[in-house]
């Protein structure tokens, strides 16, 4: 618990942490921990959790969809939200089912995304809690688990490894005694990738070994996080064969076992080894492949824009500059960029492109751009060194030696042991060059002696037939895969005609038998021909109408499917353009000090998030046009006590029938009950009082229902006139009621109470009614 604290209290004193990924290779080479499903895995526990029972099959589902959400790249709060909700909905599903370990589970990810929020503090206390929790309550694979987690996140945002390999330690010892064999070997393995993270590629190797020999010995198939991380050691070390050897092992393994989610980073792993080796065709074939499958995800990723630059300059060296620029918007506007690392590839990607248009102002812009964007994060990896080498060389085209040796000396400054030694290799020729047009020829020859003793360490021709050997191999195993498949279809081809056969000399002793008995019966068939003949010619248009009724059918049932499926995917986009509109609201957040204002955003953003949940609803939904109120209203709820501090004294009470509403009556609904619940928590319950906040929808009768919105708190003064109260949410409640057509009323005899009837009899019926019954004499 002393390393623990001694971690917090060093990263809570408010200096800045560093991240310290070492270089582009490992940011997108090693699987990313918790982020290893897809979108159609998402789309399938969706469809789980539609029809899944409250049990441990739904915990589980509801963990996975917060797993998702919580790691997806950036730190967009809609998705942490999102992420929360999954979580909070599967802790207390634990927690009523008594399943102690899935409740910490969720405990756990709930400090990763507070953590990801740069709620560091709060996380932290949460943290502490959780471990000791957990150890009270003697659940150690709960502690493990958090150990694990909190290691993977100080790896990623702090310069001090020793609490890293401390908790992996602790965790790995915790799971050996319990025992968890699988679980033990991914820690140890983890230890290994953060030797890999420090630079340490001896040690590095060394670890990995020893988990793949221990995960081989256990029958463990997934092997190919080990293989990638194996390969990017390899190519680190400068030894592409052994980096090439791995990247196909770990493509060829991840086939093998369906696990397809990090196919994408594998693909422009083995891309970029081909184009280090000069295979510039078989690296832009792999290239082109990891961009199908990220633009698949429709995730905004460093690795996806990285592997994009490469096929822009691709384009560029065709001679089509202008085809590779229209590529990269096409790109980013279809997946806009939502980090300040993502920012900086795609501001490279730029300048390559304007560089070859020969806009040079434009270019360097660019180039000192993706500087800026790398610097505001202090990454320490291949591709700020990239950048660095990038600029320098626009500069050394430029004949502007003193800024190219500038930047080309800065990138050359970078760690060695943390880069590829091909890039320490290109930077050398580069000050070669530099110095020669200085007339600087000693430090010239120098920088050439380096980069040819690079060159021919890792160029020799031992290595060419090494690296080329190793690729017959590999297309030779895939061929003989290929023929032992064609060989099993030929095999179930040659049964299947051995069935014909019998089948056919079925029909023709059948025949025969049948023209016995037809000279049998001759006479009889001879009268009866005509009629037969009508009959085969009514029966064979008779099917023709079938065929063609079927035909219909079918093609009216695929424009339903693609309806259906094109309006998912308008509410699918519809909440992501809200989704981006509260990360706005958000980020105008960090630059009000106005307290009124900051207010009116967070509200805003409440707003906001209550109409995302209706098109998430929607798009998750089979009934596109239905909204389930029961699951919407509680996450309305659940989001906005989640969002109000200090709202542990404060009860709920949902009384919500399972009813189903049109979508046009539920967005008014929603964002009421938002506005009532929002003025309750703000304005009801003053100097920390407890109360209640209640919520009751019912149907009175088919299409008739009515709304209640209540508190128990301080009311309004007994002074105030509501009707000429001008105040925001009290005028949004009145303009959605009379947008529904409902009958508003607002009492305040005991706290304040918001009730509404819609639906049924249109309201101005509804006041003739009341107008006979007034009229009629008693």
């Amino acid at each position: 618990m002393y390393n623990d604290w001694q971690t917090i209290q060093r990263i809570s004193t408010g200096k800045p942490t560093r991240s310290v990924l070492v270089l582009g290779l490992i940011l997108f080479s090693l699987s990313a921990i918790g982020q290893n499903i897809n979108r159609p895995m998402v789309n399938q526990l969706l469809l789980q959790l539609r029809h899944s029972k409250a049990d441990e099959n739904r915990v589980h589902v509801l963990m996975e969809l917060g797993k998702f959400h919580i790691y997806k790249p950036g730190e967009a709060k809609i998705d942490l939200d999102s992420g929360r909700t999954y979580l909070n909905r599967a802790k207390k599903l634990s927690d009523s089912l008594h399943l102690l370990s899935w409740y910490h589970d969720a405990e756990s990810m709930l400090v990763v995304a507070d953590l990801e929020e740069r709620n560091t503090q709060g996380g932290q206390a949460r943290l502490m809690r959780l471990i000791h929790d957990c150890q009270r309550t003697g659940d150690r694979l709960g502690e493990a688990n958090t150990r694990f987690r909190w290691a993977v996140w100080l790896r990623n945002s702090s310069e001090d490894y020793q609490p890293v390999f401390a908790n992996f330690r602790q965790a790995a010892a915790i799971y050996r005694s319990l025992p968890s064999p699988e679980k033990e070997i991914s820690a140890l393995k983890e230890m290994a990738d953060t030797y890999l993270y420090q630079g340490d590629l001896d040690s590095a190797e060394a670890g990995l070994n020893q988990a793949l020999n221990r995960y081989k010995a256990i029958k463990y198939p997934k092997l190919h996080y080990t293989y990638n991380s194996l390969s990017s050691v390899g190519i680190l070390k400068g030894d592409y064969e052994k980096g090439l050897r791995y990247a196909l092992l770990s493509i060829e393994n991840m086939h093998q076992t369906g696990d397809t989610a990090s196919a994408a980073a594998y693909y422009s792993d083995l891309g970029r080894i081909y184009e280090e080796t000069g295979n510039h065709p078989k690296a832009l074939e792999w290239y082109k492949k990891s961009l199908v499958k990220w633009r698949q995800e429709k995730l905004a990723n460093f690795a996806m824009f990285n592997t994009a630059g490469f096929i822009a300059k691709d384009l560029i060296a065709q001679h089509k500059p202008k085809e590779a620029l229209q590529f990269l918007n096409k790109l980013i506007q279809e997946i806009p960029t939502n980090t300040f690392i993502q920012k900086a590839c795609v501001a490279q990607n730029l300048a390559y492109c304007y560089d070859a248009l020969h806009q040079y102002p434009v270019a360097e812009h660019y180039y000192k751009e993706a500087l800026a964007w790398y610097e505001k994060n202090k990454l320490d990896f291949e591709a700020s060194q990239k950048a660095e080498q990038d600029i320098g060389t626009f500069y050394l085209k430029q004949k502007d030696f003193a800024k190219a040796e500038f930047h080309l000396r800065k990138a050359l400054s970078f760690s060695p042991q943390k880069n590829a030694r091909s890039t320490i290799k290109d930077i050398h020729l580069l000050l070669f060059k530099v110095d020669s047009a200085r007339g600087n020829y000693v430090s010239a020859i120098q920088h050439f002696r380096l980069h040819k003793a690079l060159s021919d360490s890792l160029f020799n021709e031992k290595k060419s037939k090494q690296i080329a050997s190793l690729q017959i191999k590999y297309d030779t195993r895939k061929k003989e895969q290929d023929i032992a498949l064609l060989r099993e279809q030929s095999r179930l081809q040659q049964i299947e005609l051995s069935h014909e056969r019998t089948t056919r000399n079925g029909i023709i002793v059948g025949a025969v038998l049948l023209a016995g008995l037809l000279g049998v019966s001759y006479q009889q068939y001879r009268l009866k021909q005509r009629s037969n003949q009508l009959l085969q010619t009514k029966q064979l248009e008779i099917n023709r109408k079938n065929d063609s009724l079927e035909q219909i059918l079918l093609e009216k049932e695929n424009l339903l499917e693609e309806k259906e499926w094109m309006l998912k995917e308008i509410h699918h986009r519809v909440k992501n353009n809200l989704q981006i509109i509260s990360s706005m609201l958000n980020t105008q957040l960090n630059f009000l000090q106005d307290s009124n204002a900051r207010t009116a955003i967070k509200d805003s953003q409440n707003r906001v998030h209550a109409m995302a949940l209706i098109h998430q609803k929607l798009y998750q939904s089979e009934h596109l046009a239905l909204v389930n109120m029961a699951e919407f209203i509680h996450e309305i709820v659940d989001y906005l006590m989640e969002s109000f501090p200090q709202t542990e004294r404060i009860r709920t009470k949902l009384d919500v029938s399972g009813i189903q509403m049109d979508v046009a009556q539920a967005i008014p609904i929603g964002l009421i009950i938002n506005e009532a619940v929002t003025n309750s928590l703000k304005y009801a319950f003053p100097h920390n009082r407890p109360g209640l906040i209640g919520i009751q929808l019912q149907l009175l009768q088919p299409h008739q229902y009515r709304v209640r919105i209540y508190d128990d708190g301080v009311g309004f003064p007994q002074e105030l006139n509501l009707e000429d109260l001008p105040t925001l949410g009290l005028t949004m409640i009145r303009g959605l009621s009379r947008q529904i057509g409902a009958d508003l009323v607002i009492n305040q005899a005991t706290g304040v109470e918001i009730c509404l009837e819609f639906g049924g009899t249109p309201k101005a019926e509804r006041a003739k009614e009341r107008q006979v019954v007034l009229d009629r004499p008693v």
